[in-house]
């Protein structure tokens, strides 16, 4: 195991990165240039829920369909509540999700009417549970181009139905992490996502306790084992996101010696209750994590010993 250097004390060393204080001026609106758009580029839902114990069989696999449907918000950015009539269309691929299969569309009507009451409308999908394993499938809703106003920069949705027959389904989700010594937050949210194309592969979102620095482009990657009673995390890592002084973050394994370490892997344990049910995760005693961006500073930290409850 490779012994980076010993830094002073985190907590007290002041090397965290300030958040950026610089505002942009709010733009002057008139209704020249008013536009309609989907809220989001991106939304999603599961394809259905767990079921009871009581109603589960060979069927449902444990799992039951989706009770509310998934509303998409579109809205139509107006200064007095222009009337207008928005068209929406339905994209699918060979490889993605299909209409009658994987969802239905309920607003069947294909449009959506905005006025001065109704600045915002909804698409409403309903996912369908399918019990083959198929991965996430994804489909895409496209705004028309409307009579009286413009299209805005989202003017595509891409949907992603999540296939709860995932092998790491009972893995992923909020965790309430704790560190028994000294961490940045203590205690904070820790959130375990699935990779797309790996499914024995898990994504630690806010492993170093620090929710301002914590993004998709931040996270640590760690490979499940078969039987998920273990995770192993490669230390060293270099997160995709790279400072404005060209230097990615480096995530550490943080020992109580004040070292940082850049080799090797670290192991969490994955917690179960006497039924086999997922409810905790346990990094160990020997690391902690520290993210720290050469010639710039800490991003977050939390020393060993960390644990953490599943929400």
């Amino acid at each position: 195991m490779k012994k980076v250097f010993t830094y002073i004390t985190i907590a007290t060393a002041a090397l965290f990165l300030a958040a950026s204080c610089s505002k942009n001026e709010p733009p002057v609106f008139n209704d020249n240039i008013a536009f309609v758009a989907f809220d989001s580029p991106t939304a999603s839902i599961a394809e259905a829920v767990p079921c009871l114990p009581s109603e589960a069989d060979d069927d449902n696999m444990g799992f039951k369909p989706q009770e509310k449907p998934l509303k998409i918000a579109v809205t139509l950015g107006s200064l007095k509540g222009i009337e207008e009539t928005v068209k929406f269309t339905i994209k699918e691929t060979d490889e993605g999700a299909h209409a009658g299969v994987n969802f239905n569309l309920l607003t069947t009507s294909g449009t959506l009417s905005f006025d001065a009451t109704n600045r915002t409308q909804y698409i409403e999908i309903q996912p369908l549970y399918v019990k083959d394993y198929t991965g996430d499938l994804k489909f895409s809703i496209e705004l028309s181009t409307p009579a009286n106003v413009s299209l805005g920069a989202n003017s595509v949705c891409t949907v992603t139905i999540s296939d709860v027959n995932h092998p790491l389904t009972a893995l992923l989700g909020d965790y309430t992490a704790t560190s028994s010594t000294l961490a940045k937050t203590n205690p904070w949210t820790m959130t375990l996502l699935k990779d797309e194309n790996d499914d024995h592969l898990v994504w630690f979102f806010n492993i170093f306790a620090n929710a301002g620095w914590a993004d998709y482009d931040t996270m640590l990657y760690g490979n499940v084992d078969e039987d998920l009673t273990s995770i192993i995390i490669p230390l060293g890592q270099k997160s995709e996101y790279v400072y404005s002084n060209g230097n990615a973050v480096v995530f550490y394994g943080l020992g109580m010696d004040d070292n940082g370490y850049d080799e090797g892997n670290t192991t969490c344990t994955i917690i179960k209750d006497d039924n086999g049910k997922i409810t905790g995760l346990d990094f160990g005693e020997e690391y902690g994590f520290w993210g720290y961006i050469p010639d710039a500073g800490t991003i977050g930290y939390a020393y060993p010993r960390i644990t953490a409850v599943k929400n």
